[in-house]
């Protein structure tokens, strides 16, 4: 008879304390003079919390995934302003163009209703010639990161650091085939990632309200 296996031990007991670990080892690397921006809306409390650590600006920017059905994984994301990025392994037939489509402007209609709900539609800090840092919760897929450092770029930031507490492996090897430097201190190996990265972890719509509560505080 098999034993029932144990719940997972999470990575980190809270996500502020995960922030400041997070802020500590930006700053080792030389990241001081920097703005981090967390995404919405997993990124935002970490963000917030390794920007305390490190003294650096904070602001949060808006992002969300485009998907070709609800239970299925995202194929790309949206961010700010930018244009849509998209998983280059994603090969659409002619059956999924109009659907993608779809998809596209979904995500686009999200992020213009999140831009008031997050940041009451005023722009973001300033970026011009400085390093953005795009932070996030936890990178399972790395298209809502990689949507940001688009935007980031397009804002004038001179260079894009992403940094994260957990990654899958699979999104960090994305992320460093683009040539954007990782700050992550723990990489697992699922491909779906850690179940319960922290353990104070509050579901998805109370955490949505508490990244939304943070996003003004910044202003």
């Amino acid at each position: 008879m098999t034993s029932p296996s144990k719940p997972r031990t999470s990575l980190y007991p809270t996500k502020s304390g995960a922030g400041a670990i997070l802020g500590q080892q930006l700053a080792s690397r030389g990241y001081q003079s920097c703005v981090l921006l967390g995404v919405t809306p997993e990124g935002v409390e970490v963000a917030a919390h390794a920007a305390t650590a490190m003294g650096a600006q904070f602001d949060v920017i808006v992002a969300a995934f485009i998907r070709l059905g609800s239970n299925l994984a995202p194929i790309g994301a949206m961010a700010e302003a930018a244009d849509a990025e998209i998983d280059p392994d994603f090969q659409p037939g002619g059956n999924l163009i109009d659907k993608l489509a779809s998809a596209i402007d979904e995500s686009r209609a999200r992020v213009r209703q999140d831009l008031i709900l997050y940041r009451t539609q005023r722009p973001l800090k300033s970026l011009a010639g400085r390093t953005a840092v795009i932070v996030d919760g936890q990178l399972i897929y790395p298209w809502k990161v990689l949507a940001a450092a688009k935007a980031a770029e397009q804002q004038g930031a001179r260079d894009v650091v992403v940094a994260t507490p957990v990654a899958t492996e699979p999104a960090a090897e994305r992320i460093r085939a683009r040539h954007y430097p990782l700050v992550c201190p723990s990489i697992v190996m699922e491909p779906d990632g850690h179940p319960m990265p922290y353990a104070d972890s509050v579901g998805e719509a109370p955490e949505r309200l508490k990244s939304i509560m943070i996003a003004h505080q910044a202003a």
